[in-house]
């Protein structure tokens, strides 16, 4: 005659089974088993670079020089400036980092040093556009550079015209060992 197993036994295997097959599918040295659903903001970030929101026709388009840096480098970028409006502004390419402020991680960074604009000008005409425009995340912003995926925009004000770009991923290497 067949021994039969209890329920309680059978139910309790399922159970062992599934715990089992649960650790044995996490991918070993994985930080976060379940990652979090990404926010617009997030995929649009490690996604092909796309102009940022109009205003009154200027748009900003920033692209990281490199996703990945090494611990102690300074990221670079370079953007597109483009003015679909109906005024013509002026752009200081010698003062862009004075006229800069970047966000990162969420939190906006003005540079800190007074303005001094005494150099040549660029006139931004409707319909021009300023390509591959490089600009360095600077040490003077004072933003800390830690091990990491992080978010950054890039925002000048021309002439009373606040005008940001879209946000850009980079991520910085935790030092080897």
């Amino acid at each position: 005659m067949a021994e039969r197993k209890s329920p309680q036994i059978a139910v309790s295997s399922k159970y062992f089974l599934t715990a089992v097959l649960a650790v044995l599918l996490i991918p070993q040295g994985c930080e976060r088993p379940f990652a979090r659903p990404q926010t617009a903001t997030e995929r649009a970030a490690w996604g092909k670079p796309r102009w940022g929101p109009p205003a009154e026709g200027l748009q900003l388009r920033l692209h990281a020089d490199r996703r990945t840096w090494q611990p102690g480098q300074r990221p670079s970028f370079s953007f597109d400036l483009r003015n679909r409006g109906k005024r013509t502004f002026v752009f200081w390419p010698a003062q862009k980092l004075a006229l800069s402020q970047i966000e990162f991680d969420g939190k906006w960074y003005r540079w800190p040093e007074p303005l001094r604009i005494d150099s040549l000008v660029w006139p931004l005409a409707p319909g021009a556009q300023y390509n591959s425009v490089t600009i360095e995340l600077d040490r003077r912003f004072g933003i800390e550079l830690e091990p990491g995926k992080h978010i950054l925009r890039l925002a000048f004000t021309l002439e009373g015209v606040r005008v940001v770009s879209n946000p850009v991923g980079i991520e910085i290497r935790r030092p080897n060992r």
